[in-house]
C-alpha cells in the first residue's frame, strides 16, 4: 500500500478527495469460483470503502476519474476476476484521509480491512 501514490499515466489528474492511496495484489483464483452466482470477483473501486480514524464511513466515491486515470492500463488490476485466474496489478483510491480503514467487499465474497497507516 503506498500513500500519496504518484500517478504513473500520462494524462493523469490530481485526487478529487485529497489522497491517492494505491494497492498492489497478486490475486488467484480457483475454479469452484464458477459455482458462484456472480462467477467473478469484482475488483473495481465500488466495492471498496473507507471508514475513517472516527469510525464514521466516508460516504463519497473512491471510485473517481482521477484515480482510475492515474495509471496506464498494464499496471491497472482487472476490474473483473474470473475463476481460475491469476492476475498482478493494483488499484489506486482517492480518499480524503492520509489514515482510516480501507474495506474490501466484493458481493458475496467476503471481504477484508487494511488499516493505513500501518500501526
Amino acid at each position: 500500500m503506498t500513500i500519496d501514490a504518484p500517478c504513473t499515466a500520462p494524462y493523469a489528474q490530481p485526487s478529487e478527495n485529497g489522497h491517492f492511496v494505491a494497492l498492489t495484489f497478486d490475486v488467484e483464483t480457483t475454479a469452484d469460483l464458477a459455482k458462484d452466482i456472480n462467477q467473478f470477483v469484482w475488483f473495481g473501486g465500488q466495492s471498496w470503502k473507507l471508514i475513517a480514524d472516527t469510525g464514521t464511513t466516508y460516504n463519497g466515491s473512491l471510485d473517481t476519474s482521477p484515480a482510475y486515470g492515474c495509471l496506464n492500463d498494464e499496471e491497472r488490476i482487472p476490474s473483473e476476476i474470473g475463476p481460475a485466474e491469476k492476475v498482478t496489478g493494483t488499484i489506486v483510491l482517492d480518499v480524503p484521509a492520509a489514515s482510516g480503514t480501507l474495506v474490501f467487499e466484493p458481493a458475496g465474497s467476503g471481504g477484508w480491512e487494511w488499516t493505513f497507516p500501518a500501526k
